[in-house]
């Protein structure tokens, strides 16, 4: 008996269009039999809904239910798979014909990003592009009416991946320069608009309109004040109505209405500067100008991207754009690299060697698919040096410590950072404002926190190193870095190193933090200060010598919600920080090599990061001693004797002169550089 005329439609039980709707919704949740009956039993009830619920009678009605079928019709097990992915898209692109961007964005934005996913699956993608333009239209609106940080993050995380397919949609069809600004903007939304609207160049706008200069100054002040206390109450709510109620009562009433208040108020602002001669532009999108800013004629920008299809390099430089088609490393594969990687990692304290291992395997596996022609198509642009944008779970991973098997290397293995000098950013315009940062600090002032909870043993002997080359040194040690004073003195240094423990939390990235003598320094501290308007100007460079320090959020990837980004934000133009939980020795050992080639050899700080991580990944143990021997100051400021240096090496049982006992990149692959 056909379904169409099954009993269940023709008894009178399920005569109203909306039950008829609701069964089709229930029985896809809570399935009745095996799941092709389901979705056969959906199709029914949706088309015969679609009877009564017409586009002329009932349109939004009538394109829900319109839209449900058509995602029946993908999931559909029965039948053709091409009619069936036709049925589909006949059905997506009827319902868009009432869900416009600007009437009811958010049905627009669900049905266009389905519609433009089948597309790209079909590789139809000037196809994909037109429905995706709608669905980045529709979270546009959807994002600039939220007015508190909640509601943008939550936006953000509805957007997930659309940037990222659409941008891949649009190089596909050869439109680079164009994919790249989908990129850049969504890539560190909040990081990038936070730098505009706080640093943005307001001289000539002082001199000419100085009213509505004070205006826009008071209404950004105020939202700042308003944004960290937003951020004092972010919780760890999972559930999207656990965030609703935590918005409705964490956030007073009084406080939402003061957002959208302000938030009224700087959309006229912005309005009325932007009728000024040179600020047509004034905190717009991110366009192609601003990622032609950030771009240096001795290196390379990469955006790096992974899809279902596979994955893409968008390679800029001051004169071209080149795409890097990456079909090998797919989203499947990526997810299966970090399913491994982190599972190993959840059990690395009583399971080393599986740790061990999962580092070692899962930068093999970044070889061939991923760095391998990278770094094959910046050689042949005549490029030795990039700076990576990594998008998405990209970030999670050391992409400059991919591998491949070279016999003629100390290690028996050329890593990608031996061919490039690779750093990170995430995203053009973070670049752009660390450059301004880098450029104008003159001071040779550092703050280094020593050991807060006097529980590492080479801590001092790293800051003796940190501090020796410097003229004002300010050492915070043990019970003396607390949390105020290391805020209290942030403003006044040129420089920072912090040698602590570090954690990552990946649900709430906000509570990340540095473990200070009486608490934990958090992301959302460091995101409050404002340090270019400090004595300093801002910091030049932030060396964040603990564990997992480095690492983002997993539920706003793209946002790339980490400490270093935090820092970006607050005013520190290059950060050092790490992956993982890393070994104190060895990150002593790197990080004095580090100053050495610093401090000493004159060498820019990011490529004396690379070079201290060469040496001590090639160097013997007997090499060590004897380099140690040379550089290594006592933490009074004494150069460490042959007796001592030996004593340290056997105190950790390197007893084996001829040995690289820190050649596995557990030691020394942690570490990144990130900005300038």
């Amino acid at each position: 008996m056909p379904l169409g005329k099954s009993p269940i439609f023709e008894s009178g039980l399920y005569d109203s269009d909306l039950v008829l709707v609701e069964f089709g919704n229930l029985i896809q949740q809570f399935p009745l039999g095996s799941r092709w009956l389901n979705l056969e039993l959906g199709i029914v009830a949706y088309e015969q809904a679609l009877t009564v619920r017409t586009q002329q009678a009932m349109p939004v009605e009538w394109a829900t239910t319109t839209m449900n079928l058509a995602t029946a019709y993908l999931n559909r097990i029965r039948g053709d798979r091409a009619e069936n992915l036709e049925q589909a898209i006949a059905a997506y692109q009827s319902s868009l014909e009432v869900f416009k961007p600007e009437l009811l964005p958010d049905d627009c934005r669900k049905t266009a990003q389905s519609l433009g996913n089948l597309y790209s699956d079909q590789q139809r993608w000037q196809e994909a592009i037109s429905v995706y333009e709608k669905a980045l239209q529709a979270s546009e609106i959807l994002y600039q009416s939220a007015n508190l940080l909640d509601g943008k993050a939550a936006e953000l995380a509805e957007t997930a991946d659309l940037p990222r397919r659409a941008a891949y949609a649009l190089a596909r069809s050869g439109n680079l320069q164009t994919a790249a600004e989908v990129l850049e903007q969504g890539r560190a939304r909040g990081l990038s608009e936070t730098l505009e609207r706080d640093r943005a160049d307001l001289a000539n706008l002082e001199k000419s309109a100085p009213a509505l200069y004070n205006q826009y100054l008071d209404i950004t002040t105020q939202l700042r004040n308003l944004e960290a206390q937003q951020r004092a109450h972010a919780t760890s709510a999972t559930s999207a109505e656990e965030q609703n109620q935590l918005r409705q009562s964490l956030t007073p009433a009084a406080h939402r209405t003061a957002a959208i208040h302000l938030r009224q108020s700087l959309t006229t602002v912005i309005e009325q500067i932007r009728q000024i001669e040179g600020y047509a532009d004034f905190l717009d999108q991110p366009n192609f100008n601003h990622i032609r800013a950030a771009l240096q004629p001795d290196r390379s920008l990469v955006y790096l991207v992974t899809t279902p299809a596979g994955s893409l390099a968008l390679i800029l430089t001051p004169d071209q754009i080149t795409d890097l088609w990456l079909d090998d490393l797919t989203e499947s594969s990526l997810m299966e690299i970090l399913q491994a990687w982190f599972n190993a990692y959840e059990r690395s304290q009583s399971d080393r060697q599986s740790w061990y291992d999962a580092i070692a395997h899962g930068t093999q596996q970044l070889w061939q698919p991923l760095m391998a022609p990278l770094i094959a198509q910046l050689q042949a642009l005549n490029f030795t040096q990039a700076t990576l944008i990594p998008t998405g779970y990209l970030s999670f991973l050391p992409l400059h410590a991919a591998w491949t098997e070279d016999p003629s290397t100390p290690s028996g293995k050329r890593y990608a950072l031996d061919d490039i000098h690779f750093t990170y950013a995430p995203n053009a315009r973070s670049l752009t404002a660390a450059q301004k940062i880098r450029d104008r600090i003159v001071g040779e002032s550092l703050l280094a926190i020593d050991n807060p909870r006097n529980d590492l043993p080479n801590s001092s002997r790293e800051i003796a190193a940190a501090t020796a080359s410097f003229t004002q040194p300010q050492v915070l040690p043990q019970e003396h870095a607390t949390v105020d004073a290391v805020l209290a003195a942030l403003p006044h240094a040129s420089h920072l190193h912090l040698s602590c423990h570090g954690t990552a939390d990946f649900n709430t990235p906000l509570n990340s933090g540095l473990l200070m003598a009486d608490g934990l320094l958090t992301l959302r501290n460091l995101l409050d200060l404002k340090l270019t308007e400090g004595p300093s100007g801002g910091i030049r460079l932030a060396i964040l010598s603990a564990c997992e320090t480095g690492l983002p959020g997993l539920k706003l990837a793209d946002e790339a919600i980490s400490l270093p980004t935090g820092l970006l934000q607050a005013g520190v133009a290059g950060v050092v920080a790490s992956l993982w939980s890393v070994s104190d020795l060895s990150t002593m050992m790197l990080l004095v090599r580090f100053y050495d080639y610093w401090r000493e050899d004159k060498l820019e700080p990011a490529i004396a990061l690379r070079q201290a991580q060469q040496w001590l990944r090639d160097t013997t143990n007997r090499e060590k001693t004897a380099c140690f021997q040379t550089f290594l100051p006592q933490p009074a400021g004494l150069r460490m004797s042959h007796a001592t240096a030996d004593h340290l090496f056997k105190q950790k049982s390197l007893r084996h002169p001829d040995a690289q006992d820190f050649a596995h990149p557990f030691h020394w692959a942690a570490f990144s550089y990130t900005g300038i």
